[in-house]
């Protein structure tokens, strides 16, 4: 765990404009942690995140405007969300940094995802509808002006797309309140296994790879009770989460996201599809299984039939969380990011 950072050098943060899987929040409180003034300014999420942002704005256009403009006057940098900032082509951007505003900018995966580069790489790969090459070019080489080629992700699997507008790429990790999240590792001596998939776009997510493999399976006599989560908030689910002992995560994209970092603070097994060269930059102990729509069948009933291997790889994925993805860990890594914008 990083120390917090001396007084005289501690930026006043606002984090903002959008929440995308809890990762603002859970920025802001961990830099709290760390003895940073930081406050989160978005409008409420649909699936209710916990907390809530520290300002929710007003729907209408002037008021929203009036409120960021006094949350922006409050702090010294903006860490903004999802290639957004408060106004439409992020045309703010560019002025609060001539104001004097440091300015970081973090991408997500779907705001700058190029459709020509994924289906080259990724055979696997399913587009989803804001993916477009010519609005990621343009997102990507607006925010590289802004930030004088400085841009913050959460890993690597978007290093091909970025590497050419943005020298600087900060790595960070996607943030989960672990302490929050008490592990519950499979249970060895359980006779059936419930197999979790939790898709918020099935056709990006692999939903029907999962549902196929899971009722082959079953259809030949494997013990699995299959739950598929969809439309609870955060709260609820991860309280779903809690049962499970293995986790299907996503099988199309490559990479592992928020839901497999959650899953993992809980103690679980999580199959994911990774792409070769992304997955060999992960740290080490990496616990994630790796399987694709054309393996997950084979890769599944393997995890099935080995029940302390199960639990073993559960308490491993806890380990892993702990030490990559503690939301007060990444915090610390994000003011080392601070330290290096212009």
């Amino acid at each position: 765990m990083l120390a917090p950072m001396p007084s005289d050098r501690s930026p006043r943060v606002l984090h903002a404009p959008v929440e995308i899987a809890g990762q603002m929040m859970l920025s802001v409180l961990g830099q709290r942690e760390l003895g940073v003034k930081a406050t989160g300014f978005a409008p409420l999420h649909s699936f209710d995140y916990e907390p809530r942002p520290d300002i929710v704005p007003p729907r209408n256009r002037l008021g929203y405007l009036r409120a960021a403009a006094r949350a922006v006057g409050g702090h010294d940098l903006i860490h903004f969300y999802f290639g957004q900032s408060f106004l439409p082509r992020q045309l703010d951007a560019p002025w609060l940094a001539r104001a004097g505003k440091r300015i970081a900018v973090e991408f997500l995966g779907s705001d700058v995802r190029m459709p020509s580069v994924e289906a080259l790489r990724n055979p696997h790969y399913v587009r989803i509808e804001m993916e477009d090459d010519a609005r990621a070019t343009r997102v990507m080489r607006h925010w590289s002006r802004v930030t004088e080629g400085h841009v913050i992700v959460g890993d690597h699997s978007l290093d091909v797309t970025l590497a050419p507008h943005f020298p600087h790429i900060h790595v960070v990790g996607q943030r989960v309140d672990v302490r929050q999240l008490i592990p519950a590792p499979p249970d060895p001596a359980a006779r059936r296994v419930r197999v979790l998939h939790s898709p918020t776009d099935i056709a990006a997510k692999g939903t029907e790879f999962v549902r196929r493999a899971t009722t082959e399976l079953i259809d030949e006599g494997a013990p699995i009770d299959y739950i598929e989560v969809q439309g609870l908030s955060h709260r609820a689910a991860l309280e779903v989460y809690r049962s499970a002992d293995l986790v299907v995560d996503q099988l199309c994209a490559g990479s592992y996201g928020v839901f497999a970092a959650e899953a993992m603070s809980l103690a679980k097994p999580v199959m994911c599809h990774l792409l070769p060269e992304i997955e060999a930059t992960y740290p080490p102990g990496m616990p994630v299984i790796n399987a694709n729509p054309d393996t997950i069948k084979r890769v599944l009933g393997d995890w099935v039939d080995q029940p302390g291997e199960r639990h073993e790889r559960g308490l491993a994925s806890r380990a892993y969380a702990e030490r990559i993805h503690d939301h007060r860990v990444v915090a610390g890594r994000l003011l080392d990011v601070y330290e290096m914008l212009p």
